[in-house]
């Protein structure tokens, strides 16, 4: 029996729970807790060698490699309006400007943006290093705490790190840390704040009773991996090497992507639902998948030609850094990624399910991504981002 195979008997053969972006959002439900019965405090249950969720294939984001962070020449983005809402623009489509050399401003699209970023991964040497190293923040599932009518929402947050031995002389490593809960949008900072500070809440939430919540970053954890690295889990499980050998012409990749979309989903090229899951899968791949420079750019065209992609002008991320959103929408599941103006790297992906407009926040899991990169350095145990 191959990969493949094991893949589709371990899950369902189509529909949302069979991505990974349904994976994500299943996944970052508050998880069952671990009574302390002698203090009665909760850990989260996880299993001591998991692999990063940033492994999974269909929540994309992110351009990586310190090879890939040489800066685009091109000028910085300084915001633009919303994209109309009736309906996916044509491919590329997006309201946005940048800097012209006249101290005013020229209209871009998503594609101008997507395009430029192919130009310079593209050009990008290809980097080396023992270990493929993956560091990202993890902010998700929010939750309401406090009495009405002051509650207020807190999200949680996770650090997920990885090292991919390049070679099979050396092991593979991944570790993990809680980060701590934080209010989720400046209004419920203001709640909180209002209500003292607190440290520390103990709700039931999804099933879950006397589960705690603290402010306070856990115990950090650094693991050895017990198989080699696999990558675009959803879609083949890659090793490296298969990852090395993805093909760096744009038609070729985009018809081996939704191929293995079409098997593994059921989804017909061209249909929205196969290009809502080539934005997540390219997306991942240029977030934590070493692939080659060629390959990335590739990705990134493809990206550029997808319909329904549009921009958000500037927008910032969950730690404050601003970049240019691109989003895809199809039905009530929307996907954003946050470009670096400065060096069109991806800074972020954010994921979000459910009605818009309502006061009870949707179903939303994001990825900062703070190094993606080969290199030297000695894994160790997770360190919590200032």
């Amino acid at each position: 029996m191959n990969i493949d195979e094991l893949v589709r008997g371990a899950r369902p053969e189509h529909g949302w729970a069979r991505s990974d972006g349904g994976r994500r959002v299943l996944d970052n439900v508050i998880t069952a807790a671990r009574s302390d019965s002698a203090s009665g405090s909760t850990a989260w249950d996880r299993p001591a060698t998991r692999r990063p969720a940033l492994r999974w294939s269909l929540v994309g984001t992110g351009l990586v490699g310190a090879a890939a962070a040489v800066a685009l020449v091109a000028p910085a983005i300084v915001g633009g309006p919303d994209a109309p809402a009736d309906g996916p623009p044509p491919a590329g489509a997006l309201p946005g400007t940048i800097g012209d050399a006249t101290g005013g401003t020229t209209t871009v699209t998503a594609q101008d943006i997507l395009l430029a970023a192919a130009t310079r991964a593209e050009q990008a040497p290809a980097a080396k290093g023992n270990y493929w190293h993956v560091k990202t923040l993890n902010v998700f599932g929010a939750v309401r705490v406090g009495a009405d009518p002051h509650a207020y929402w807190m999200v949680r947050r996770s650090v997920e790190e990885s090292w991919d031995a390049g070679t099979k002389k050396q092991p593979s490593w991944n570790g993990r840390r809680e980060a701590g809960v934080q209010p989720r949008a400046e209004a419920d900072e203001k709640a909180w704040r209002a209500a003292g500070s607190p440290t520390t809440w103990t709700i039931d939430a999804d099933g879950v009773k006397d589960l705690v919540l603290s402010t306070r970053p856990g115990p950090g954890e650094l693991n050895k991996d017990t198989r080699p690295p696999r990558y675009l889990e959803d879609v083949g499980q890659l090793s490296l090497e298969q990852v090395r050998q993805l093909p760096e012409d744009q038609k070729a990749l985009r018809a081996w992507v939704t191929s293995r979309i079409q098997q593994r989903m059921g989804f017909a090229p061209g249909s929205a639902d196969s290009d809502r899951l080539t934005f997540s899968l390219l997306g991942r791949m240029l977030l934590d998948t070493p692939a080659e420079p060629k390959v990335r750019a590739a990705a990134f065209r493809i990206l550029a030609d997808l319909p329904g992609v549009r921009g958000l002008g500037t927008v910032r991320d969950e730690s404050g850094r601003a970049g240019q959103g691109v989003e895809f929408a199809n039905g009530t599941y929307t996907e954003r990624l946050i470009i670096d103006t400065a060096t069109h790297l991806i800074l972020a992906d954010k994921v979000s399910s459910g009605p818009k407009g309502t006061a009870t926040p949707s179903k939303e899991s994001s990825t900062l991504v703070l190094t993606a990169e080969w290199s030297d350095a000695a894994p160790q145990v997770p360190s919590v981002p200032q």
